[in-house]
C-alpha cells in the first residue's frame, strides 16, 4: 500500500507545475480591464443610472423624469429609421447651440401616455435647462405596436434652408432643430425668447 502511494505522488506534477504549466494567470489589472471594457465610438455620452440610457446630461435626465415621469425612448417606425439611419445626429436626439449662448442645447423625442413629446431643452446655467415642448402628437399603432413616425435632426448655423411657403431662403444664426416625418420637414427656429415653426424643403 505505502509503495502505491509513493508511486502515485512521483508520477503527479509538482505543485509549482500546476501553478505554471497548467493555469494560464491573467494580471490583476489586465483581468479587470477585460471584463470592463465596452465598445467605445466617437461619440462622447454621459453616464446616467436612469432608464432609458440615453446620451443625455444627468441634470436633464432628472428634470425629464420629475416632468415627465415615466417617460420612455419612443420606438420609431420603419420610414423614419430609414431616413434618420443617413443622418449625422438624430433621430432620437441632436445637440447644438439653438439660441446663440455657445451653451450645448439639446433637442430629443420621448413617449409618454400614447404620445410622442419633441423637447427642446435650452442650457441656461450648469445644470439648469429651459425645457420647450415643440410637437407632441398621438403614437401611430402598428398592429399593437406604438411607433413614432418622426425623426429629428440638425440643422446647422449658416446651412442654407428653405421655406416651402415662400420659397425664400431662411436667415439662420445658428443651430436649428428639424423634425421630420416622410417628406414634410419642420424647422424650429429660435427667435424673440420662443421657437417659430417654418415648414422647411429636405
Amino acid at each position: 500500500m505505502l509503495g502505491l502511494l509513493l508511486l502515485a505522488f512521483s508520477c503527479s506534477p509538482e505543485n509549482e507545475e500546476v501553478a505554471d504549466e497548467q493555469v494560464d494567470v491573467v494580471p490583476v489589472p489586465e483581468a479587470l480591464d477585460s471584463i470592463a471594457s465596452t465598445n467605445k465610438d466617437a461619440l462622447r455620452t454621459d453616464e446616467n443610472n436612469v432608464s432609458p440610457t440615453v446620451p443625455l446630461p444627468q441634470p436633464l435626465m432628472q428634470q425629464l423624469t420629475t416632468e415627465y415621469q415615466g417617460w420612455e425612448q419612443p420606438t420609431l417606425a420603419e420610414g423614419a429609421q430609414e431616413r434618420g439611419a443617413a443622418l449625422p445626429q438624430g433621430p432620437f436626439i441632436v445637440r447644438g447651440d439653438f439660441n446663440g449662448d455657445n451653451l450645448q442645447d439639446v433637442a430629443l423625442q420621448l413617449e409618454k401616455d400614447g404620445e410622442v413629446i419633441v423637447l427642446a431643452a435650452l442650457h441656461t446655467e450648469e445644470g439648469v435647462y429651459q425645457l420647450h415642448e415643440l410637437k407632441r402628437d398621438i403614437l401611430f399603432n402598428e398592429r399593437g405596436v406604438l411607433q413614432s413616425l418622426y425623426y429629428l435632426y440638425l440643422a446647422e448655423e449658416n446651412e442654407e434652408i428653405l421655406s416651402v411657403e415662400t420659397a425664400e431662403e431662411l436667415d439662420i444664426p445658428y443651430d436649428v432643430v428639424a423634425l421630420g416625418m416622410e417628406d414634410n420637414v419642420t424647422a424650429f427656429i429660435f427667435t424673440n425668447g420662443q421657437f417659430k415653426e417654418v415648414v422647411i424643403a429636405e
